[in-house]
């Protein structure tokens, strides 16, 4: 049976959640590489970090998965070029983007840029995984499958009640499964033996929404923009979500 599996880093590792169509399971992996080895057989593992950095300028599907998101556009930050991402340090990453393409990089970028790497060095391994590891974006995945309807932030409890409804309203297999995976996660774990911890609640419920998009659309996931331009190492500059039906 395929397997489809949304991934998010939640501050100490990162974390994935699986689903094979009825079953659903989670857990935190220390590395990328990790998460390839646990779900190479997957159909498909939707990632939230860029994969396809640009060398002069702004990523269309970057501008688009704004556009898409209309007042939560901040939640797409502008993906670093690629000399950024290979840059030292942060002063030296800010000149690089702006020798680039004229803008500096904010200090979220810059905090991103360890996993940005990681992941683009995975898939310029000759591990091939290209076809299987794709870049999503949370935000983007539950405005679609809610139907283009927006949401309150992730960080308050309407936010995650409101993403919650959208997964159960599109897959009846995912009904009560967040609740579970809070209780056994990380309620009743003693809070030395958490892996995932009480301020990854959000990153929970995002992994669990590329995972629902993975299971939806692969084989024919929607993509911004529509015919996504490579970059100087041959991978996709695009965004994949999947529509509710």
């Amino acid at each position: 049976m395929a397997r489809y599996v949304g991934v998010d880093w939640a501050s100490r590792g990162w974390l994935t959640v699986a689903t094979d169509g009825e079953e659903w399971t989670a857990q935190m992996h220390p590395s990328m590489h990790s998460v390839w080895f646990a779900h190479r057989d997957a159909a498909a593992i939707l990632v939230d970090v860029p994969i396809g950095l640009p060398e002069a300028e702004r990523r269309e599907c970057d501008r688009q998965a704004k556009a898409f998101l209309g007042e939560r556009s901040s939640s797409v930050f502008w993906t670093p070029c690629r000399a950024a991402v290979e840059a030292p340090t942060y002063e030296r990453a800010k000149q690089e983007n702006e020798d680039c393409r004229g803008d500096s990089l904010s200090s979220q970028a810059w905090g991103l840029i360890p996993r940005i790497r990681e992941v683009d060095r995975l898939l310029r391994d000759g591990v091939d995984a290209e076809a299987t590891i794709l870049e999503s974006h949370p935000e983007v995945c539950f405005r679609a499958l809610g139907g283009g309807e927006s949401l309150p932030s992730k960080h308050d409890a309407d936010g995650l009640e409101a993403r919650r409804t959208v997964l159960e309203a599109v897959d009846d297999s995912i009904a009560g499964v967040y609740e579970d995976f809070e209780e056994s996660l990380i309620e009743s774990q003693p809070q030395w033996a958490r892996r995932i911890g009480e301020s990854n609640r959000d990153d929970l419920l995002d992994a669990m929404g590329l995972a629902l998009a993975a299971k939806r659309g692969a084989g024919d996931f929607r993509t911004l923009p529509d015919d996504p331009p490579l970059d100087a190492e041959g991978l996709p500059m695009q965004i994949v979500y999947a529509g509710r039906r």
